[in-house]
């Protein structure tokens, strides 16, 4: 049964993914805490993604518009739930998950000390013995460290995390959607204000087809869409200015003329 201490909704994005959709909608029916809704957004599948989402119970969201931007928004603005919890396609997950993410956010809604506004987790790429974790962190390492040092808090990871509903509703109008470049998870931690933070739970694993290991096209289009989320983001505030009104960089080091008028004490 549901807990009663919040709703949760599951969103998977989807685009021609039928096969591991598959797996992954029958992890989330395995759940010992099972979710209040499971929402697949359908990004324009020519495959049999729309059956097999249905036949898992999932309801189905159509988003005409190509792009993970699109997508994962259509899925949150969809979600009925207090808390958006958010995977991919090609993501399985251990059966106690979902009670674990109920869990966590209890520690997180007590802590006096900050806002937390998501929670993320880590992967597990499904390979051979201890190969898939341990590439999965250096993958996913590289992107936590880079991430974190321009974001002031580690990173949404978008295979495995959870947000608030409420954060979503009230950062969503100020994200650009139609910029579809983007890694849409870094890209939508950059929206985490100056009082709110991401809670990173390292022992919180999905499991990961390693797809995104293959190819070294894909490997330079994945690098080139992670500077173009930075560089995007920095457009609209340089890290300097989001360090600053976090605390994390002292305004007295940087230049006044390079400050917003409510930074110049």
């Amino acid at each position: 049964m549901p807990s009663p201490r919040r709703t949760l909704t599951v969103v998977i994005p989807c685009l021609n993914d039928a096969e591991l959709l598959r797996d992954c909608l029958a992890s989330i029916n395995a759940q010992t805490v099972t979710p209040d809704e499971i929402i697949v957004v359908d990004n324009g599948s020519t495959d049999d993604s729309v059956r097999v989402a249905e036949t898992g119970g999932a309801t189905v969201i159509r988003e005409p518009r190509r792009g993970i931007t699109w997508a994962s928004a259509a899925g949150y603005n969809a979600a009925t739930g207090d808390v958006i919890v958010r995977i991919d396609a090609d993501c399985t997950l251990p059966v106690d998950y979902l009670d674990r993410i109920h869990r966590i956010w209890d520690q997180a809604e007590q802590d006096p000390t900050r806002t937390v506004v998501a929670l993320t987790g880590v992967g597990s790429f499904q390979l051979p013995g201890r190969l898939g974790r341990w590439s999965a962190d250096l993958y996913l390492g590289a992107y936590r460290w880079a991430s974190k040092q321009a974001l002031g808090h580690y990173p949404i990871f978008g295979s495995n995390c959870s947000l608030s509903s409420t954060w979503w509703e009230e950062v969503r109008d100020d994200i650009d959607l139609a910029n579809t470049f983007v890694h849409e998870d870094m890209y939508f931690s950059f929206f985490v204000r100056p009082h709110e933070t991401v809670w990173f739970q390292r022992d919180l694993t999905v499991m990961m087809h390693p797809r995104a290991l293959f190819g070294l096209r894909q490997l330079w289009t994945r690098v080139a869409r992670g500077f173009h989320t930075v560089r995007s983001a920095w457009e609209r505030e340089p890290v300097y200015i989001r360090l600053v009104r976090r605390g994390l960089v002292d305004a007295s080091i940087v230049p006044k003329r390079l400050l917003p008028a409510d930074l110049q004490a």
